[in-house]
């Protein structure tokens, strides 16, 4: 009976509260990027970003066998100190685990990847993980009805906060974690097809604010 009550919750405010659709991802956006393990291909299109996931594109430290897969396209930018990035994501979800997700990436051994993924434990929700030398891997809320939602990563000081929103205007936070202590680190979009055929992911906005927020608990825009 509880869970047949937040399900029918999300479901009511979704309808309340549809994605807000604002495409604004722009060609000259891609000249202050960079990839670390170019797609198989991409496109900017009416203010949207395609990427084309090669099969078998993951970023994930097992902490099970100690395998460490870091194949997967992503596209980032270095930024230093305090900052907002937010991104308007919508995943190919035809295999398990496919994903788009927002990433920080310090050193191979220290990154973090929150992703709307097609987890094999949920279907489509909220997946965080945090790679301190090995990665965790956390289910957040389950999405099963969305197919495009906003995700935001919040870094304050050594402290990532980790945000969802249907409405990228209102957000739920899904994970608090400290990192090691650096000034730089490279931030931007993740999108990975670890066990199904290629897949074409689409990032239809991204931003990246150099900012601080007071609590980093309680963010909205």
């Amino acid at each position: 009976m509880l869970l047949l009550i937040v399900f029918t919750c999300c479901a009511e405010n979704q309808k309340e509260n549809p994605v807000r659709f604002s495409p604004n991802f722009k060609a000259d956006m891609m000249e202050r990027m960079q990839w670390m393990n170019p797609p198989e291909s991409f496109e900017v299109k009416e203010s949207t970003l395609q990427i084309v996931a090669r099969e078998g594109s993951d970023f994930f430290n097992n902490p099970e066998d100690g395998t460490i897969s870091q194949s997967a396209p992503f596209l980032y930018e270095r930024v230093s100190g305090d900052f907002v990035a937010t991104a308007l994501v919508e995943p190919d979800f035809r295999a398990q685990w496919n994903a788009v997700a927002l990433m920080v990436h310090i050193d191979s051994l220290n990154w973090i990847k929150f992703a709307f993924e097609n987890s094999d434990a949920t279907g489509p929700g909220i997946v965080s993980v945090v790679t301190k030398n090995t990665s965790d891997d956390a289910n957040g809320a389950m999405l099963s009805d969305v197919s495009r939602l906003w995700l935001a990563v919040v870094r304050k000081d050594d402290n990532y906060a980790m945000h969802w929103s249907l409405d990228g205007r209102n957000y739920q936070m899904a994970r608090l974690t400290a990192m090691k202590p650096v000034s730089g680190v490279k931030i931007g979009i993740e999108a990975q097809s670890p066990v199904g055929v290629r897949a074409t992911h689409r990032i239809h906005s991204f931003t990246v604010a150099s900012r601080t927020v007071t609590d980093l608990r309680n963010y909205s825009e």
